[in-house]
């Protein structure tokens, strides 16, 4: 029983040393891109087509998911994170190209948060109505392999990965 015991415990200690880890803000500052992975939502509609009977449905369902997840791809987003705790959010989608403005903060427990806190800031940003609303309250960001991953923060406070979406640095 002893030594199931301590198996147990070297298991979860080497898993917690693979998983995230904590943010510090000398590794944030600079440039990164946002990096959304399609990959895994084209093979999941791909898989949902094969069961359609119909041909016509199929092919158009096709067309028309591809053609979405073709512009997703096309989107450009940049973060600029600087030292005052704000980071420049740099939106290009098919030529209009949009800048915000946000705050970022690392909490007690090594967590990047991203938030809009523009009440401030409608000065310096170009915002208009159809402003992109990037930060989510329930979103945070960790360091894993090198790249920020996000995360989404459940009721109960567990971390659930985001694996499609991240920051790779410039």
């Amino acid at each position: 029983m002893k030594k199931l015991t301590t198996t147990l415990l070297l298991v979860m200690v080497c898993a917690s040393l693979t998983a995230q880890s904590r943010v510090r803000e000398k590794d944030i500052l600079g440039e990164w891109d946002l990096v959304i992975d399609l990959d895994d939502a084209r093979e999941e509609i791909e898989e949902e087509l094969e069961e359609e009977e119909s041909w016509i449905a199929r092919r158009f369902a096709r067309g028309i998911s591809n053609f979405a997840l073709d512009i997703v791809e096309r989107i450009d987003i940049k973060f600029d994170f600087r030292e005052d705790g704000e980071v420049k959010l740099s939106i290009n989608i098919l030529g209009e190209r949009e800048v915000e403005y946000l705050d970022w903060s690392i909490n007690d427990d090594g967590e990047l948060i991203i938030e809009d806190n523009d009440h401030d800031r409608n000065r310096r940003s170009r915002r208009n109505n159809n402003s992109f609303d990037f930060a989510d309250e329930d979103d945070v960001w960790l360091m894993k392999n090198g790249r920020l991953q996000a995360f989404e923060k459940s009721r109960r406070g567990r971390l659930e990965m985001k694996e499609e979406v991240y920051l790779k640095k410039r």
